[in-house]
């Protein structure tokens, strides 16, 4: 459990934390000097159930507001301090937006400095202070009225957090674990050692970690050697805890600063967009001074606002862009792009705040929704209706919206790296809904079977269609398929189900052509005769079928006319159509298969291995190389060629 401190400058933020733990959180010489807290502190007390309670004092001053956010990112319950003697501040305000922004559960109001004022000014401080947190809809308790000198009242407050930290029901340890970096420093026997609030998944003693610079793509990688947990040595560390990681590796101290991240998935991604929820944060401006009541008329967003990001301890430069509409104003909420100006890392759900370009006030905020989003088509209504379906609370609840729009199914892979889920709770994602999964060489796809069973009833009426436009032809080719039912489903989808219809023996599979069980259709006996002459030329040629011009010899016809037979014998499964003056028969085509897996298999598969292994001419391996590709049989990667399936499933 993490409590943080949020108030002005001054208000008794850290003279409250040292009264409540005996620890002075202004742990730098200049905060000592100046008497204000710069840069978070930390200090620990004493639960009921033995364990520690942290407490994160956070920085007042305007000057220091981008350290405050860093501190309450993760935070379960505020201390909102108001000095008595100065009422609501400017600080004061701009803190509440922002432990609104960052959805903080609870927020405890302490009126300090009671002591230097009569109770109507402590009546009015609080009346005042009520109608600010209204105002949020931040969830609150009973205000503390008190000062540090009155220890009966410090002891009812320590009490209080000790049944508020009790009644709290604890985070749930999901996905990877993510821990924002808040500081960094070396100790004499132990070596590098970073901090900060850990926000998911758990981490283990000697696991290995990921560093994800801060507005930066690199990586670099450490083991976890020790491990404390809210000031304890602990063997692990889990979601909801402060938590110092002693680090085993080459990472320097400056490689490790504010704004990275430390993560267990080394896959976890970089990104210069983040799609997101966006509200605007309510400022001094939008309250009238007398009443603190919503002025109409205060802050709004425009379409490319300049703005500084804040998400976990990074702050990164960025543009505003809105998608669904030009304005946003106080109260209202819309969809949006960021735009940064370096890479970063986030995932779904991620909480984060805006200020403006100069760093001077809150704007906006919100939550993370799609940290791997398309380059175009930002505010299509595709798109947004996507959107839509991300913005849910729970990875479940967005996958079953995210199928209910996607009809053939969605890239699982995709879709953890987004909500930072690991193995196990994917594949139980699957499972607890039901879902049929297809691996294929972009990854692992989703889809329930209703979606498995409208994609086969595609596939058929499609193919019943074919055959009453060409009555004549014993089916189509793959690619006829596809382009009918249309490219949203992958390649690597229909060819399953095609395969699922076969087994079924609804569909029927000649060489490449495909169609449905009920339709027959034979050769005449004059192009029987004719393909039997076709066919022993084909046979006799061995790996280097016979030309087009030459097939034309062998039929004593014309080569326009022997193309157009030809051709039809394709649509009867009799041949493959490599090139536009070669035809292979299926045996053949399989043995030139074989020669290129057994090539694959040593990392040998290239232009000049594959026609010494076979004998045929260079520009006719180039041919049937390239038609190998298209049937993604093969993939070239430089000079070689890598195959991605049993021949049998592309020919």
């Amino acid at each position: 459990m993490i409590i943080a401190t949020a108030g002005h400058v001054d208000h008794g933020k850290t003279s409250l934390v040292k009264t409540l733990t005996g620890t002075d959180t202004d742990r730098h010489p200049e905060e000592k000097k100046r008497g204000l807290t710069i840069d978070i502190g930390f200090a620990y007390m004493r639960a009921r159930s033995g364990q520690n309670i942290a407490l994160i004092d956070v920085p007042g001053h305007e000057k220091f507001v981008r350290n405050m956010i860093a501190g309450v990112g993760l935070v379960d319950i505020a201390l909102l301090i108001v000095a008595a003697d100065d009422g609501p501040m400017p600080q004061t305000i701009e803190h509440i937006a922002i432990l609104q922004l960052m959805g903080v559960k609870l927020v405890v109001p302490v009126i300090s400095k009671t002591d230097l004022v009569e109770k109507e000014r402590q009546a009015q401080v609080v009346e005042e202070l009520s109608a600010l947190l209204q105002a949020a809809e931040l969830p609150t308790v009973d205000y503390f009225q008190m000062s540090v000198l009155d220890k009966e009242a410090v002891m009812a407050l320590k009490e209080k957090l000790m049944d508020l930290v009790e009644s709290l029901p604890e985070r749930k340890v999901r996905g990877h674990f993510r821990m924002p970096v808040d500081r960094c420093f070396t100790l004499d026997g132990s070596g590098t050692v970073v901090t900060g609030s850990v926000s998911s998944g758990k981490l283990e003693q000697n696991q290995t970690l990921t560093l994800i610079g801060e507005g930066s793509s690199e990586r670099g990688s450490a083991r976890a050697r020790g491990i404390h947990t809210q000031n304890t040595e602990s063997v692990e560390a889990v979601a909801g805890q402060r938590c110092a990681v002693n680090l085993s590796g080459s990472l320097t101290r400056n490689e490790l600063r504010r704004g990275c991240w430390m993560v267990t998935n080394p896959s976890a991604v970089t990104t210069t967009i983040l799609d997101v929820t966006l509200e605007v944060a309510f400022s001094s401006e939008v309250f009238r001074s007398e009443a603190y009541k919503p002025n109409p008329g205060g802050q709004k967003v425009r379409h490319w606002t300049p703005a500084h990001l804040h998400v976990g301890t990074a702050d990164i430069p960025c543009r505003i862009a809105l998608l669904d509409c030009s304005v946003l104003r106080q109260g209202e909420k819309a969809l949006a792009r960021l735009i940064c100006e370096r890479p970063l890392t986030a995932a779904h759900g991620d909480r984060f705040v805006l200020r403006d370009q100069s760093a001077w006030s809150t704007i906006a905020g919100g939550t993370v929704l799609d940290v791997l989003p398309p380059r175009r088509g930002r505010s299509k209504p595709a798109r947004l209706q996507q959107l839509a379906a991300l913005n849910a609370s729970s990875s479940e609840q967005a996958l079953n919206n995210l199928l209910a729009i996607n009809p053939y199914g969605i890239n699982l892979d995709q879709f953890a790296l987004r909500f930072n889920l690991l193995d196990s709770e994917k594949d139980s994602l699957c499972r607890n809904n039901d879902l049929l999964i297809l691996s294929t060489v972009m990854g692992d796809w989703c889809y329930s079977k209703s979606q498995s069973a409208e994609i086969e009833n595609k596939v058929l009426t499609t193919l019943l269609d074919q055959h009453a436009e060409n009555p004549d032809q014993l089916g189509v080719g793959v690619e006829v398929v596809h382009r009918a039912i249309g490219r949203q489903l992958s390649n690597e989808m229909l060819e399953h189900h095609l395969k699922a219809l076969v087994k079924k023996k609804q569909v029927v599979r000649v060489a490449s052509i495909f169609r449905h069980a009920e339709h027959q259709v034979a050769m005449s006996q004059s192009d029987e005769e004719a393909w039997s002459k076709i066919k022993r030329g084909l046979i006799d040629a061995q790996l280097t079928p016979l030309r087009v011009t030459e097939l034309a010899d062998v039929l004593e016809r014309d080569a326009e006319e022997t193309r157009r037979f030809m051709n039809h014998c394709v649509a009867h499964g009799k041949v493959f159509k490599v090139t536009e003056n070669r035809y292979f028969l299926p045996d053949t085509l399989h043995e030139l298969a074989a020669i290129a897996g057994n090539l694959s298999e040593v990392d040998k598969l290239t232009v000049a291995e594959f026609r010494n292994e076979s004998g045929i001419g260079r520009n006719l391996v180039v041919e049937l190389l390239e038609y190998f590709d298209r049937c993604r049989f093969t993939q070239r990667v430089g000079d070689k060629r890598v195959v991605l399936k049993p021949a049998s499933q592309a020919f």
